[in-house]
């Protein structure tokens, strides 16, 4: 039964759950963001940052009622009329105490490997709004990651991986986690290894030792935040920003490149490329309009 159960939890899970992206987006368009023009996400970034987590945390939590609702409701015995009430809700409770167990932990590694793909979303809807240019693992695939040897390292490049390819230094990359824990060490490791000249590590930490940001410092790894969480937790450490100055070093680097930086080919990939994604997209309309402004901006040498 416990196998059985198992895949019912993960095909219910996958049927019943919409992706991360679809809920923030959603959550973006019930904010009014897509209303916003890019000043407002540039002055305003941290705070579109902590609305957008709470939100989608809030819808996220009616989707893990529902499924959780309807998983417990396999468990109910097909003869359950012929028992009294009392007994009823005994024998259930015994025959299925291991199974609450497994859906509790499923539901617990769910949030977790969901929250990290919600960040990394809700930073790609950060930089739609401010008009930035962007390649994003989750939108893009791992392909070109791996081409230019980002796939264990970057969540985002700006403007973007064929760039990045071309001229690192003038690009941003940057790794999304929630939390640090140890394995921003991994990133340092990849790091060297790649020749990777600096890092930005968004995250919503608010525990990061001393001992910790001078390895990040040593390491070229310049954590990103929130301004309320920079503000209490960091406020005497200039090695901490806030998602506003990240949007201005973002923007910088993007304004560096033009049409005429790219080969032909290279110009053509990257046109293919927010094609592609346009298509994904195609009934999102905020998303569709950001990829047109970009493919404009390309055809034209803006």
């Amino acid at each position: 039964m416990d196998r059985d159960f198992k895949k019912i939890i993960k095909e219910r899970r996958t049927k019943d759950f919409p992706h991360t992206f679809e809920i923030v987006h959603d959550t973006f368009l019930t904010l009014k963001l897509d209303s916003k023009d890019s000043d407002y996400f540039f002055k305003n970034a941290s705070f579109i940052v902590e609305s957008l987590r709470d939100e989608n945390w809030n819808t996220f939590l009616k989707y893990e009622r529902k499924f959780s609702e309807k998983i417990y409701k396999t468990l109910i015995r097909k003869d359950i009329d012929s028992f009294k009430a009392r007994q009823a809700v005994e024998n259930y409770i015994e025959e299925n105490v291991d199974n609450f167990y497994t859906l509790s932990l499923s539901n617990t590694q769910s949030r977790r490997s969901r929250a990290g793909s919600e960040f990394e979303d809700i930073i790609s809807h950060l930089f739609m709004g401010a008009g930035i240019p962007f390649d994003e693992q989750g939108l893009i695939g791992t392909g070109l990651f791996e081409d230019t040897n980002l796939a264990k390292l970057v969540d985002h490049v700006i403007p973007g991986a064929i760039e990045y390819r071309i001229n690192k230094r003038n690009t941003l990359a940057l790794s999304a986690k929630t939390t640090l824990r140890e394995r921003w060490q991994q990133i340092g490791d990849e790091m060297q290894r790649t020749r990777m000249p600096e890092m930005y590590l968004a995250t919503l930490d608010e525990k990061i030792g001393e001992n910790t940001l001078t390895q990040l410092r040593n390491n070229n790894i310049y954590p990103v935040t929130t301004f309320n969480i920079k503000k209490e937790k960091y406020n005497d450490n200039n090695l901490v920003l806030t998602f506003e100055e990240l949007l201005e070093l973002a923007k910088d680097k993007s304004n560096f490149w033009k049409a005429n930086d790219f080969s032909k080919e290279e110009l053509d990939e990257k046109i293919k490329t927010l094609k592609k994604i346009k298509e994904e997209h195609i009934n999102r309309p905020y998303v569709v309009s950001y990829i047109d402004n970009q493919i404009y901006r390309l055809e034209n040498n803006k």
